[in-house]
């Protein structure tokens, strides 16, 4: 009778999981259905789950005859830029807060905590102010160094290199390695799964970036593709064939991505605590 009960409820739970993922992926199926219609397809009533005929130009339309391309290549740059420093400053940040001991130390990771519970909507106007001062609107500057470092980044770090022991530094002191080297050859090998999951975070969360290249990027030419889907609409027709295979095309970098460092994910996921 418990083995039966035990099996009913993993098919409670089945069914339920699978009502949920065919909620969460019915909008991405029409969208990629409505990436190969016509424009009148798309408005038909009722939908039409397979279209009369596959419009193929839809996906290269937006790249010949506007700056789908442009765009697409700055959000590539800003998002492997962002990442790469996230990554390296954060891991700097998150080893001095976790195997250090100075004056202060404390306040800063407190800091830090603090800053992590700020909206960013409450710093974007100073900030957005900063980089006009700087001259950095309409550049890869702009875009790339106001978003380069986050709390949330050093936050993470910190918890993962806290769990690491003490030993291994240690014994690179003793045979005479410098600080910056044991960070480089010792600790940050460590820190693949931290760093793989952190890398996910933080391409996907600026690839995806709307509201911060909205208000930096106003030439065409520095747009990235948020910002690109949404100069897609006009003002009086607006090309939804296209408008969803760019859509489509805009999330496959990070569908891919995800794919390749889910392992990493996981178990970083897993191994960063909260102890501290």
């Amino acid at each position: 009778m418990k083995v039966v009960r035990i099996k009913l409820d993993r098919i409670v739970l089945f069914f339920i999981a699978s009502l949920f993922a065919l909620i969460f992926l019915l909008p991405m199926v029409y969208t990629f259905v409505s990436s190969l219609k016509s424009i009148e397809e798309i408005f038909t009533i009722p939908i039409k789950w397979i279209p009369d005929k596959i419009h193929i130009e839809n996906f290269i339309l937006p790249f010949t005859k506007k700056n789908f391309g442009i765009y697409f290549i700055n959000s590539t740059i800003v998002a492997i830029a962002v990442t790469i420093n996230q990554l390296f400053f954060s891991s700097l940040g998150g080893y001095s807060l976790a195997k250090f001991n100075y004056r202060g130390k404390d306040f800063l990771f407190i800091t830090v905590l603090l800053t992590m519970m700020v909206p960013v909507e409450v710093t974007l106007v100073p900030l957005a102010i900063i980089v006009r001062n700087l001259g950095w609107m309409n550049t890869y500057w702009g875009l790339i160094i106001p978003v380069m470092i986050t709390p949330f980044g050093i936050f993470w770090m910190r918890q993962f290199i806290i769990t690491i022991p003490n030993d291994y530094a240690e014994s690179g002191r003793v045979e005479g390695v410098g600080e910056f080297k044991i960070f480089l050859k010792i600790i940050l090998p460590m820190c693949q799964p931290a760093i793989g999951a952190l890398a996910i975070f933080t391409f996907m969360g600026n690839w995806n970036q709307l509201l911060w290249p909205l208000i930096v990027a106003s030439k065409d030419r520095f747009r990235t593709i948020p910002v690109g889907l949404v100069a897609f609409e006009g003002e009086f027709f607006t090309p939804f064939n296209e408008l969803f295979a760019m859509s489509i095309t805009a999330v496959l970098p990070t569908l891919i991505i995800f794919l390749i460092l889910k392992g990493r994910l996981i178990k970083g996921m897993a191994m960063v605590g909260i102890k501290g």
